[in-house]
C-alpha cells in the first residue's frame, strides 16, 4: 500500500485541527461524533489534544448492495 502521509503529517494535522476546535469552540462544550468503523483512532487522538469538556458521540452506519 502507497504511504500518503507520514506519522509525522498526520500528527501536525490533527494538532492543527484540534486546535482550531480549541479556539472556536472556546467557553463552550462540543460534541465530537465519529461514524464508525475507522473514525475511533483519529477520533482519540484528536480529542486528547483538544482543551475543552466534550461531549463524544458515535454512529454506526451501512451501506445496502442493490436496490435498498
Amino acid at each position: 500500500m502507497k504511504q500518503l502521509l507520514s506519522a509525522t503529517q498526520l500528527d501536525i494535522g490533527v494538532r492543527a485541527l484540534a486546535g482550531r476546535i480549541a479556539a472556536d469552540y472556546s467557553g463552550r462544550r462540543p460534541t465530537v461524533i465519529g461514524v464508525l468503523t475507522g473514525s475511533i483512532v483519529f477520533m482519540a487522538d484528536m480529542i486528547r489534544q483538544i482543551d475543552l469538556p466534550l461531549r463524544i458521540g458515535l454512529v454506526a452506519a451501512r451501506s445496502y448492495r442493490g436496490a435498498a
